[in-house]
């Protein structure tokens, strides 16, 4: 491997370890901050239902929630065939996954 073509690599792999650990820790701050409004509704019902102040139906509401999920889940497939990360290049795909790893891993 030639000087030429080891810097373009280089900065390559670093530039996408970098994005991808960037992109990581975002994708672990908007999931911590999905769960946590999601878990203060669940909340907010559990206690209205407990005051009586409103009446749930568990079976609609598993129903909902199932659909919902499934949509959720079918949605995540389409993005799979539609991105295409290996069109990027190995060096620049393998940091890119490296570094999502590292950001999603690091507590």
């Amino acid at each position: 491997m030639s000087f030429e073509t080891f810097i373009p690599t280089a900065a390559s792999v670093g530039g996408g370890f970098f994005t991808g650990l960037l992109l990581g820790y975002f994708v672990k701050k908007i999931i911590k901050i999905l769960i946590f409004v999601a878990g203060g509704i669940v909340g907010l019902l559990l206690y209205l239902q407990q005051q009586q102040i409103i009446s749930l139906n568990i079976e609609r509401l598993e129903g909902s929630s199932t659909i919902l999920l499934s949509n959720l889940f079918s949605s995540f497939d389409k993005i799979t065939q539609i991105g295409d990360i290996s069109s990027l290049g190995i060096p620049l795909a393998a940091s890119i996954a490296a570094g999502f790893t590292v950001a999603l891993v690091k507590s």
